[in-house]
Parts: structure tokens; C-alpha cells; sequence
């Protein structure tokens, strides 16, 4: 039987057309044993597909750069501090006379006058030379005495006034003195007066060779009830008591002897030379030409059978000049534009110094009143400034200020400032971060 259709029954035929498949973004499929095939042809198609944020973004790489900046900005702030330098180089007021002229210094303070001190140096030396012979000596130690008077009014000393050291040995006076009064200087205080005098132990001996700087006082007024003029009046030896004696000497030829003399004290002469550059004291000028150098024969001794020991002592003496007061009596000499301030010599080595009277380098300083001595030569004299109160001024304040600040320290003809790092316009805070430099010369 023939089957028959209904226009119903009819359908028409499906598209063969592959649907694509769908999924989730970012999901990669993993395959079943059952179906490796299907899952291999897949993963050949599909990639994974990443979504970025732009806002988020922008914003990372904005604070990425804000922070390298600041970094940046802070590394250069550190690295400026500690390379920063303030140099403030400064250039004195300074004057090179030309020097050539006699002048006088006392051992006391005058006014507008130049005082000295005396400089004492010992050393004693010992050589050995043949004897011919002894003898019995007796001699009495002699010497220079200052005597002070620390109270107004002159007093009159005889001839063999007594004067006795704290061992209570006696020295005289040769001859009749007059020791001035103290008088009052600008200040109103009262200068004791002095006034030197030679004298003479009043028993031979050894032991009457005192050492400098004994004081001695006046027995007779003690005695006398005098009390006041006791206290008032004193004296002391600036250089040593010397020449007492008391037992035998040995005989030596006079040639030999002189000839053993002369290499001993040339032998002392050197070894005084060195002390002096050791001994004297800081803060004071000194000079080569002004040293006095005197030689004294002491006692002899047996050294063996007809050798003996000669025995020499010598003392250097150097006046001491105050290097303030020395240039700036030297600067109110010999410069006419010269108001009194602070000033110093470069190196008192430009000036030759030498004595009016030559043998005044072999007589003992202590004993004169006065010395008058030549100065030749060119010193730098050189204005001083306070350093430390420069730069209490400076701190803190603008570079652009330094002229005003200038106008209180005289001593300063100009001054340059070089600051590091370039764009700082004002000195530090602290004002010992403030390097001065002093040039003494005309600013370039």
C-alpha cells in the first residue's frame, strides 16, 4: 500500500551550518579523557583576554613619578647641605714702613714708652788643663741690687746700707743713694719707684753667690723702729751674686789657660744659643742682636795629679718685648696715619736690631736703667681683627650685608665671600661653619 503525506508531515531540512560556540571570557576548558580530540581543536582557536583598568593605571605611574621626584628633591637638599661651604676671605689693613732709626726701652712701665723684661739663662762648663802651682784666695761676691720704694716720697740711703737676704747674709751699698717715691699713672695706681745700686757681700765666700731674684730687705729700719719704711722699701738682685770666694786656687799657665778659656766659653756661647729658642716665652719679640752673653771664672778643681778641672759660667740675657706693645709702638713711630690700634708684625726678622754702644752685648742688662738700641728694616704691620665677633655678625644674615657689618672692625680693608652650594643667599646660623681666611695683600 502506498503511504501517503500529509502537507504537515512535510518539514523542511535543517541548516548544517556549525553554531559557534560560547563561553566565559578568561576560561580556558579543560579537556576529559573522553573528549582530548575535541578539547585540542578548541584551545587552537581561543586565546586568554586580559581587561586593564585605565584609571587605575594612570594613577599607579603618577604616584611612581611623584615619588621619584621627591626623592630626587630630597637627595639634592641632603647632598647641598653637606657639600655646602661658606668662605669669607679677608683682607687686614696692613703698612710696610720703611724702619731706620734709634729708639729706647725701659725696664719699667712709661707712658708712650716701650718696656722690656730680661730673659736670664745659665749654663756652666768644664775643661780639663794642665796646673804649675796653687794658692790661697779670698774674695768677696759682688753684684747689682734694684732697690724699690712701693710709697710716695724719695727716701736717702747712706753709703754701706745694710741690705740682708732671707738667710740673713749681708750686702752692702758702695756709694749713697737717693730711691725715688711711687707715683700714680694714668689710671691712678701707684708705680713703685726704683733705682740700681752695686754692692758687696760683707764677708768673703762661696756662699755669698746668690742666684738671681733674692729679695733683701732693709735690717737697720727694723731696728730702728721704722717700720713703715721697713715694708716700703725692699730690693733684688736681677742677675746672680757672684765672685765669693774663700780657699786655694790652682796655678795654670796664662796662655794655656786662656787659650782653655776661650773654647769653653765658645763651646757655652752655642749651648745658650739653642736654649734661647726653647726657653723664651710666647707672646714676645725677640731679637739675635740684642743678646748679651757674660762670662765669669769659677774656682778650680782637682782633677789628678797636676791636671785640673776649669770651671766657667756663663749668662745669657735677652730683653723681651710684648709683641702688641712692640708694634704698635713701632707703628706709632714710623706711620703718621698710625690711631692706636691693634696691630702686629708679620716677622720681626725684617728688622735688624743692634745696640748704640757695642759693649753693651757684653755688659749686664739688668744692671742698666735704660737701653738705646737701632732698628733697621721693613716690617708688615698688619691690622688685627676679631675673628670670632666677625662671625657672630655674619650668622645668619644675608651675603648682601657684609659691607655694613665691615664698617665695625676697622682693621678690615675689604672681604670677599665665596658660598657653596651658589644659590645660597645667606651665611649659616652657626658661626663657626664660617671659614675666614685672611689674605694680607690688595684685593684682586
Amino acid at each position: 500500500m502506498t503511504q501517503k503525506w500529509n502537507l504537515q508531515d512535510i518539514r523542511p531540512a535543517e541548516s548544517r551550518r556549525r553554531q559557534p560556540a560560547t563561553r566565559p571570557l578568561n576560561v580556558t576548558s579543560r579537556p576529559t579523557p573522553s573528549s582530548a580530540q575535541a578539547t585540542d581543536e578548541i584551545d587552537e582557536d581561543v586565546r586568554p583576554v586580559t581587561i586593564h583598568d585605565g584609571n587605575k593605571t594612570s594613577k599607579k605611574k603618577y604616584l611612581i613619578l611623584t615619588s621619584a621626584v621627591v626623592i630626587l628633591v630630597a637627595a639634592i637638599f641632603g647632598l647641598s647641605t653637606l657639600l655646602s661651604k661658606t668662605t669669607l676671605t679677608v683682607f687686614p689693613e696692613f703698612r710696610e714702613p720703611v724702619v731706620n732709626a734709634d729708639f729706647i726701652a725701659y725696664p719699667d712701665r712709661r707712658d708712650n714708652s716701650l718696656s722690656y723684661e730680661i730673659l736670664t739663662i745659665n749654663d756652666v762648663g768644664e775643661k780639663q788643663v794642665q796646673a804649675s802651682g796653687d794658692e790661697y784666695v779670698e774674695s768677696q761676691a759682688k753684684g747689682v741690687m734694684e732697690i724699690i720704694k712701693t710709697t710716695p716720697g724719695s727716701e736717702r740711703l747712706i753709703k754701706n746700707t745694710r741690705f740682708r737676704s732671707p738667710d740673713g747674709l749681708v750686702f752692702r751699698i758702695q756709694e749713697s743713694i737717693v730711691v725715688p717715691g711711687a707715683l700714680k699713672d694714668t689710671s691712678g695706681a701707684l708705680v713703685p719707684g726704683t733705682i740700681q745700686a752695686e754692692v758687696f757681700a760683707d764677708v768673703v765666700g762661696q756662699e755669698y753667690n746668690l742666684p738671681p731674684n733674692t729679695r733683701f730687705d732693709v735690717p737697720g729700719f727694723k731696728e730702728s723702729d721704722l717700720n713703715e719704711l721697713y715694708t716700703s722699701i725692699y730690693a733684688v738682685n736681677r742677675a746672680a751674686m757672684d765672685g765669693g770666694y774663700k780657699g786655694q786656687k790652682f796655678l795654670i799657665n796664662d796662655a794655656e789657660l786662656s787659650k782653655a778659656r776661650q773654647e769653653l766659653q765658645l763651646d757655652l756661647r752655642a749651648r745658650l744659643l739653642e736654649k734661647v729658642n726653647t726657653e723664651k716665652p710666647a707672646g714676645f719679640a725677640t731679637f739675635t742682636g740684642s743678646i748679651a752673653i757674660n762670662y765669669e771664672a769659677l774656682p778650680t778643681v782637682s782633677y789628678g795629679e797636676n791636671l785640673v778641672t776649669i770651671r766657667e759660667q756663663a749668662v745669657l740675657q735677652l730683653p723681651l718685648f710684648k709683641q702688641e706693645e712692640f708694634a704698635s709702638y713701632l707703628a706709632k713711630e714710623t706711620i703718621s696715619t698710625y690711631n692706636r690700634e691693634p696691630v702686629r708684625i708679620v716677622d720681626t726678622a725684617a728688622l735688624s736690631f743692634s745696640y748704640v754702644d757695642l759693649a753693651t752685648n757684653s755688659s749686664n742688662l739688668a744692671n742698666l736703667t735704660a737701653l738705646n738700641f737701632k732698628l733697621s728694616g721693613k716690617p708688615l704691620i698688619v691690622s688685627e681683627f676679631n675673628a670670632e665677633q666677625l662671625q657672630n655678625d655674619l650668622a645668619g644674615k644675608a651675603k648682601t650685608s657684609i659691607s655694613t657689618v665691615l664698617t665695625a672692625h676697622p682693621g678690615i680693608r675689604s672681604a670677599r665671600v665665596s658660598v657653596k652650594p651658589f644659590w645660597r643667599s645667606t651665611f649659616p646660623l652657626d658661626p663657626t661653619a664660617i671659614i675666614i681666611v685672611e689674605v694680607i695683600d690688595e684685593e684682586k
